[in-house]
């Protein structure tokens, strides 16, 4: 039997065989055109011609109303594409989105179709949005639409006429039919196929002759061809239902268009599935979410993801989820039909799966119909649930048998790019340092972008050191722009932020808090902090005077430490920024770190010389040997040591003197408002080391002060300094420590009996201190009584007689050289009044002895 319709194509191929049985309901044709014309051919010899032959048939005219089915209704039609010219079926669909219904359909739908035709459908969507991608997807249609294998079939019903026409009735499928696709498909039967481009030499993502269902199938681009092919014979009664021996039957395809990102990675962008994910210094690069594609891959296919960072980076990453599913029921077995492989870039295979990888399934968001207790901060991913590469990059592959219509996989995969170049995980331990020595140029710094240092990573606290050192011959600048530390939040303490002597901001000592504090580094191993931060801030809020520190030493250290962290906390809430300068400053040619039997230092502001201007700001250190202690003499008045000079109305001058204790750590045990003048020094003040009064055991004691002159006015601050020791005959119970500071406005001037009785042959009675016998009748008063210079033996400077007899002519010769030497050097000394600095020694060197003093005007 052929039905030809008038003004199509002649396709050839026929009916044979036998009709729908007895009670069976009728196969039905559809015409495309207004005229048909069937012919019967009943064969007059051979095998066939003791058969008996019966023919019924009923036909009716339908208008395009009544058409329903197929062209859909007046609210809501079917766009069923343009009909190629000189083809039987084939069509192009194009723009099938905005509301536009485009059904994809059967020749003659919804009845039987002709044999021996193929029919190409073409899908374009040439209008896309910008910044979009266009996919094509075709599912299974709405409308009565069905595919019938030889045990079941697919229907998703539709109008009540669709299916009394087309179906004869809505029958359910059986859950144990196969689905007959790709190899099992054959040359002589019905099939569908899917190609993932406009043309049939584009990959074919499924080749369907019947079964149940038909998955869904989405094309990585705006066009999609699917070819339709029918065998040349076949019989009446596979359009019956039931079907006895059906493969295939009319269908109806609904085609829609998706539109993702254009930048993402949903979707291929070429023939091959392969994914690049390259870092950079944007925050959106160096992290993201990655799901599996969008679109269907093609069987025997593999999807590529190489992530490629930087040269200190790390790659990780953990699967937030991860599945593959079968879509219906095969003939054949695939013992792996999904494998996930991962790559570390140096070759070593991070992970080999067939079926689920390692996850990190709690860091899931939860859905608007969660609980309230589901949407708080989870615990971070452990390294049992994440994979981290030992190189700067990663390959992923996921390898498909079926292709993903068949057999589909899903996953949503967390991936970071970590800097390693301040932390390594695997190798640094919980060191955080950075190093930048030898600065010539400007340098911005930022918190560390290593997520295992946060507590996103896994950790409780963030420690991290800056140490910067500039080029010999320049000074560094540091101006702190902001800071944040964390989202935990902490309320407003006055005391988490106070002010300092020299006005900028602190942190209280030892409270534990969060903190961002900027430190100078003199002689390499002492520390002053001179501006901490402990909240929230903006160089804007405090203004810049109050972020910005000119470092009279060439080494700056900045420390970043934040206990307590939320496992919501990284440095995209927990950061700092601060930008350093490197300002040209000659070294400050005076060694300031001194070591001696005493000495007396006078600095005056403005400079008064060239010495003074480069050394401008920088501590002077004076220690002792051990076993000795260090005393400080200075005039003036104690202030607090918490009281900066706009707080200290009582002081008439805004300069002032800042002692501080060296050891252990650096801490400031005296704030002196110094006398302006010489004719002012009326009020002495007395300052001990620790140890004099405190015990501190030997192997800890190391007696030494910093004292620092910070200048604001014109004036001038004078100290003197003495290496000290108790007397052998009695403890010492007077001066006082670091805590208890003194003043004396009067001594008394002790006799040899005096002295005597104080257990030593050489010391201050008014201190009960003993000194070096180098500093007895030098011509200085170091005592401050003045006892060392009152004696009755110290007549003359020259040596005494006796001395002469024990000595002799070596003595005057050393002597006279002596004189000599002092008159060359005050001679130098009228020629260019500097100060006549200390040798600095070094930390390993021997105790020096007694060194003069400094005097500047």
């Amino acid at each position: 039997m052929q039905i030809l319709e008038l003004g199509r194509p002649y396709v050839g191929g026929s009916w044979c065989g036998h009709g729908p049985t007895d009670g069976a309901a009728p196969a039905v044709y559809y015409s495309e055109a207004g005229t048909v014309t069937l012919t019967l051919r009943v064969p007059v010899s051979g095998l066939y011609t003791t058969v008996p032959f019966a023919f019924g048939l009923r036909f009716k005219f339908l208008n395009n109303r009544q058409a329903s089915v197929r062209l859909g209704t007046a609210a809501e039609p079917k766009e069923r594409g343009e009909l190629v010219p000189g083809t039987h079926c084939s069509r192009n669909f194009y723009e099938c989105y905005r509301g536009k219904r485009c059904s994809l359909q059967s020749p003659n739908y919804p009845g039987m179709y002709p044999r021996n035709v193929t029919c190409r459908y073409t899908v374009r969507q040439k209008v896309v949005p910008k910044c979009k991608h266009a996919m094509v997807s075709v599912t299974q249609g709405r409308d009565g639409s069905a595919l019938t294998g030889p045990h079941g079939r697919w229907s998703s019903g539709g109008s009540k006429q669709g299916q009394q026409t087309a179906d004869g009735g809505n029958r359910p499928v059986n859950g144990t039919a196969i689905i007959r696709v790709n190899d099992m498909c054959s040359e002589n039967e019905d099939r569908l196929v899917f190609h993932d481009g406009p043309s049939e030499d584009d990959p074919v993502l499924l080749r369907y002759c019947g079964g149940p269902a038909l998955p869904r199938v989405v094309a990585s681009g705006p066009a999609m061809l699917v070819v339709f092919k029918s065998w040349v014979h076949n019989s009446p009664a596979t359009f019956s239902w039931p079907p006895p021996v059906s493969r295939l039957r009319s269908f109806e395809l609904d085609v829609r268009i998706a539109f993702v990102d254009s930048d993402s990675l949903d979707y291929a962008k070429g023939s091959a599935c392969e994914f690049t994910v390259n870092a950079s210094a944007t925050p959106k690069s160096r992290r993201g979410v990655l799901v599996s594609p969008r679109h269907a891959v093609p069987p025997n296919s593999t999807c590529t993801y190489r992530f490629q960072g930087r040269p200190d980076d790390r790659v990780w990453m953990y699967f937030e989820s991860y599945g593959h599913r079968s879509t219906g029921h095969f003939l054949t077995f695939k013992p792996c039909p999904t494998r996930l492989r991962i790559w570390d870039g140096a070759g070593t295979l991070l992970g080999d799966h067939c079926d689920t990888p390692r996850l990190c399934e709690h860091i899931a968001v939860p859905s608007s119909s969660a609980q309230p207790n589901a949407t708080r901060p989870k615990r971070p991913c452990t390294p049992d649930e994440s994979y981290l590469s030992r190189s700067p990059s990663v390959i992923l592959q996921v390898h498909t048998v079926l292709g993903t219509v068949l057999e589909p996989f899903g996953f949503r995969l967390h991936y970071e790019f970590v800097d390693s170049a301040v932390y390594d995980r695997e190798t640094g331990g919980d060191e955080c340092v950075v190093e930048r020595r030898r600065m010539r140029e400007p340098l911005d710094l930022t918190e560390p972008r290593n997520v295992f240092l946060y507590g996103r990573g896994g950790a409780k606290s963030l420690d991290c050191v800056y140490r910067l050192q500039a080029e010999p011959g320049y000074r560094l600048q540091v101006v702190v722009r902001n800071a944040s530390f964390g989202s935990r939040e902490r309320p407003p303490q006055p005391a988490a932020m106070v002010k300092t002597v020299t006005g900028k901001y602190a942190c209280p000592p030892g409270d534990g808090g969060p903190r961002l504090a900027v430190s100078e580094v003199y002689w390499r191993t002492v520390r002053v902090e001179r501006g901490c931060f402990g909240q929230n801030f903006t160089e804007a809020a405090l203004g810049t005077a109050q972020v910005t520190f000119d470092a009279s030493s060439d080494r700056v250290e900045i420390r970043f430490r934040v206990p307590g962290l939320s496992v919501a906390d990284d440095f995209a809430n927990t950061y700092f920024n601060a930008h350093v300068r490197v300002l040209r400053w000659p070294a400050c040619p005076r060694k300031q770190w001194v070591r001696g039997s005493g000495g007396e230092i006078e600095v005056a502001y403005p400079p008064a010389s060239r010495d003074d201007l480069h050394c401008r700001d920088v501590p002077w250190l004076l220690e002792a040997r051990p076993g000795h202690s260090m005393f400080v003499q200075t005039w003036g008045r104690f202030l607090p040591v918490n009281a900066s000079a706009a707080a200290a109305p009582a002081c008439r001058t805004r300069n002032r003197m800042l002692l501080y204790a060296v050891r252990p750590d650096v801490r400031l045990v005296g704030n002196v408002c110094p006398a302006e003048s010489r004719d002012d020094r009326r009020d002495a003040l007395y300052v001990f080391s620790d140890e004099w009064t405190d015990f501190v055991p030997d192997d800890q004691q190391n007696p030494s002060f910093m004292v620092e002159f910070v200048a604001q006015d014109a004036g001038t601050m004078a100290f003197k300094w003495l290496e000290v020791s108790k007397p052998s005959a009695k403890p010492a119970h007077g001066g006082g420590g670091t805590g208890s500071v003194s003043n004396n406005r009067s001594a008394a001037f002790g006799s040899r009996a005096h002295r005597a009785s104080l257990g030593c042959a050489y010391g201050c009675p008014e201190l009960e201190a003993c000194i070096s016998p180098t500093l007895w009748c030098d011509g200085h008063r170091n005592c401050p009584s003045g006892v060392d210079e009152a004696d009755l033996e110290c007549q003359t400077k020259w040596p005494s007689f006796k001395v002469l007899r024990s000595y002799g002519l070596p003595v005057v010769g050393v002597g006279l050289a002596g004189v000599a030497f002092g008159v060359l050097v005050c001679v130098y000394c009228r020629r260019e009044p500097d100060y006549k600095h200390y040798d600095e020694p070094e930390p390993a060197t021997e105790n020096t002895t007694r060194s003069c003093s400094t005097i500047a005007s």
